[in-house]
């Protein structure tokens, strides 16, 4: 990088520093303003695969409670699909750049709110009324700042990032141009956000052969990008769906979205337009499909919106000057789509907060959500915990992989934690064994004659002993301590 570049780039920084802070954008919700920084996105540069790859892992080891790094999948080409987690909470939001290759100032900006948002959580800061370390504890953002990574590639480097194998098929592809700058698709020819399932089959204007652009494949979700997206969006449940395009400055959110949705959507759309100044696309009655919030809206019936980013440029990328009046746009977009996904989630789990002790008396199987459809793979054994939410039958606790929820049925678990019982005890009658307390007759498992026995734990009028065939539960009245000289 020359000097000038250099002060160039400290200059488009400085203004947007001093925009922000002169229209009230970014502060302390504490007095005092914090004096060190953690700046490591610099949005005014093209992100290569390779230098996003390094910074999102530095952006984890900055800030290791708030940000989590995975990949939902890989490339034909064998480069990761990454996605990045920012926040605590369980209601989430996706959003997602760079499905078109040239598209990748879409990157940029994930990138840098990454940065800022985990930046204004640790100092506890805001962005106009939004209160960052609030809704990133009650809210997570999903990004994939990259859904494209291999045409990304091609279309910043050209023929030296992909091998030398698909060099003249690709060529052919580009209109035998050694130029890639227009190029759109992935390294396979086809054109990634036309290839969700959402009248896949009446997509217009697709060339019958894999092109620079356009061309929706052979069948849907044929690609392993858009794959990974359909895979990733399930298991990330989010609320809402964003997917940031270029160019134009409009605002997508409408695809066949029926009546009971319409007004709910419409009101988002009309927040984003006004806080961006996108303009809204009228709703088509015949809309051509295939893109990924397309998909969304109509499997989730969710909302979903497409933001096309930047003055418009024609078959190019965005100049990156233009990153100063996109993030003036955009910087609480992401705050306020967590804003409103943890309301839409609280409407699909009215969840109540609890301080509640429950022993769990078997092995019970952890979910992410109250919901059986979101297994995590995983249980936890017997063991006491402090619920903090309830919802039902469900209880969020405490675990080794972070807050998870159980179901838990009448007899696997007490309320309250039981109390250590070390003593030798003995029966003084033939005594029916529970396999938990309060139970009736219907679940006897055993019979023990007068005997002595090992108590363990006590709780509520139950005694937990040790038996022959294992760990169960008496009446405390049917014992008696045995009194030793």
């Amino acid at each position: 990088m020359t000097k000038r570049q250099r002060g160039r780039r400290l200059a488009l920084l400085t203004v947007i520093l001093g925009t922000a802070l002169m229209m009230g954008n970014v502060h302390a919700a504490s007095p005092d303003l914090p004096s060190v920084s953690k700046d490591i996105i610099d949005p005014y540069q093209m992100y290569t695969y390779e230098l996003m790859i390094q910074q999102m892992d530095q952006l984890a080891s900055a800030y290791p409670e708030l940000i989590e790094v995975i990949s939902i999948g890989k490339t034909d080409l064998g480069r990761d699909i990454k996605a990045v987690r920012l926040g605590k909470g369980e209601a989430s939001v996706l959003i997602d750049g760079s499905q078109h290759a040239r598209e990748w100032m879409g990157t940029n900006l994930i990138l840098y709110m990454i940065d800022r948002y985990a930046y204004a959580y640790e100092h506890n800061m805001k962005y106009d009324q939004y209160v960052v370390r609030e809704l990133l504890d009650q809210s997570s953002i999903w990004f994939v700042p990259m859904v494209n990574p291999d045409g990304v590639s091609l279309q910043q480097r050209g023929l030296e990032a992909v091998p030398d194998s698909l060099h003249a098929g690709l060529l052919r592809m580009n209109g035998n141009s050694g130029s890639f700058k227009r190029w759109k698709a992935n390294a396979q020819g086809i054109d990634i956000n036309r290839q969700y399932p959402a009248l896949w089959t009446g997509i217009r204007n697709s060339p019958a052969y894999p092109m620079f652009k356009n061309y929706k494949g052979s069948a849907p979700a044929e690609t392993a990008e858009a794959t990974a997206m359909i895979h990733f969006a399930y298991k990330a449940d989010p609320e809402i769906a964003l997917s940031y395009h270029t160019s134009g400055k409009v605002l997508y959110w409408n695809f066949k979205t029926p009546p009971e949705h319409l007004a709910r959507d419409k009101k988002l759309a009309d927040a984003i337009s006004a806080m961006t100044g996108y303009r809204q696309v009228k709703p088509d009655k015949d809309p051509s499909g295939g893109g990924f919030t397309d998909w969304f809206i109509a499997q989730f019936g969710r909302p979903g919106f497409t933001a096309e980013l930047g003055t418009y440029q024609e078959e190019t990328e965005l100049p990156l000057w233009t990153f100063t009046g996109i993030w003036e746009e955009n910087q609480k977009l992401g705050l306020y789509l967590a804003a409103e996904a943890y309301k839409l989630w609280h409407e699909r789990y009215p969840v109540e907060k609890v301080e509640e002790n429950i022993q769990l008396l078997e092995s019970v199987q952890l979910y992410n959500r109250p919901n059986e459809s979101f297994p995590v793979g995983a249980k936890l054994d017997g063991a006491k915990v402090i619920a903090d939410a309830r919802l039902g039958d469900w209880y969020r606790v405490p675990t080794w992989l972070g807050p998870k929820w159980v179901h838990i049925q009448p007899g696997s678990y007490l309320k309250g934690h039981s109390e250590d019982y070390k003593e030798r005890m003995k029966l003084t009658d033939k005594t029916s064994i529970y396999p938990y307390p309060n139970a009736d007759d219907s679940v006897v498992v055993a019979e023990l004659n007068p005997q002595e026995v090992d108590a363990l734990e006590r709780w509520n009028g139950w005694v937990s002993i040790r038996t022959w065939f294992g760990q169960g539960w008496i009446q405390e009245k049917k014992l008696a301590v045995v009194q030793h000289p």
